[in-house]
């Protein structure tokens, strides 16, 4: 979940620290922080390089979630409503706590992982910039193995959170979205946001990563967030579309995949969309979620 700030953060894959160092260039740096605007080739103190990457991953991150959440909606809500939201009419009240949810908890989720992006910044992963580094073949192949990599880590992790211990603490605000929007992509509390995201910062420090390559990647997996939101999707074997975390929403124990099902075929959780058709489809809408957890989780948990 944490995908869409790290874009952000990382528009500098020219420099390490272009955006950071930018913003420290300007009059804006010296409002926020005080003394000096780094100017003059001193090196950029730590608890500026903090802030200035907080406020580039938060508000960079925001921008891009409005955006892209926004043309999201209006195409499959209002544009293609008529084929594939037939007589759909906006829960205005929803997407409203949804967008409020959102912009809130990013900001606390961008602070949780400014930590590492600074740590990326400085250095200290293994992003590098020449492509012929480790090769032209490794390079194509690097975007396939972050998606493995973060799709393994983030499925235990989000089967773990719907453990009975952890499920009310941690995870059930997203889960009180039931029929969700594009806008749900980041109405998490933010420490779900942050250990459902940590596997995307977590790759570069395990394996090497071009820089643009590593930024196209994370703008995938915005996009793929937000789609994963809007419940309609083209049935793609053995990827985890919009239709199959549809299901997850409505019923709290099957695909908790990112992107592949590969892991809820292997262990069992997973839940063809078709299978919820019909009459089942039709009771699943009209239970309230509340319901659903009790049947799932029995009220001591809730």
């Amino acid at each position: 979940i944490m995908d869409m700030l790290g874009v952000a953060a990382r528009l500098n894959t020219v420099s390490a620290d272009t955006c950071v160092q930018w913003l420290s260039d300007v009059p804006v740096d010296q409002w926020l922080l005080g003394g000096s605007a780094g100017g003059d080739g001193s090196p950029m103190s730590l608890p500026r390089r903090l802030l200035l990457t907080w406020f580039f991953t938060y508000f960079g991150g925001l921008g891009l979630y409005y955006l892209m959440a926004t043309a999201d909606f209006v195409l499959v809500f209002f544009v293609l409503r008529r084929w594939l939201m037939p007589g759909y009419t906006p829960d205005w009240p929803s997407v409203r706590r949804e967008v409020t949810y959102s912009t809130r908890s990013l900001a606390i989720m961008a602070g949780l992982t400014t930590p590492m992006e600074v740590a990326i910044q400085l250095g200290h992963s293994r992003v590098y910039h020449d492509p012929a580094t480790y090769g032209w073949a490794y390079l194509l192949a690097s975007p396939v193995l972050f998606l493995l990599f973060t799709d393994t880590i983030i499925y235990w992790v989000h089967r773990g959170l719907h453990h009975r211990a952890l499920y009310k603490h941690i995870h059930k605000p997203h889960h009180s979205f039931v029929h969700t929007t594009p806008y749900a992509a980041f109405a998490f509390h933010p420490l779900d946001g942050y250990l459902q995201g940590v596997a995307y910062q977590a790759f570069v420090f395990v394996f090497p990563f071009q820089a643009a390559m590593h930024m196209a990647s994370l703008a995938f997996v915005s996009l793929w967030t937000i789609n994963i939101h809007d419940r309609v999707s083209i049935g793609v074997s053995g990827v985890n579309g919009a239709r199959h975390h549809t299901v997850h929403h409505l019923t709290f124990k099957a695909n908790y995949g990112q992107y592949f099902t590969f892991w809820d075929w292997v262990c069992g959780t997973f839940r063809d969309p078709d299978s919820v058709g019909g009459a089942a489809a039709a009771a699943d809408a009209a239970t309230p979620a509340h319901v659903l957890e009790e049947e799932v989780y029995g009220k001591k948990y809730l």
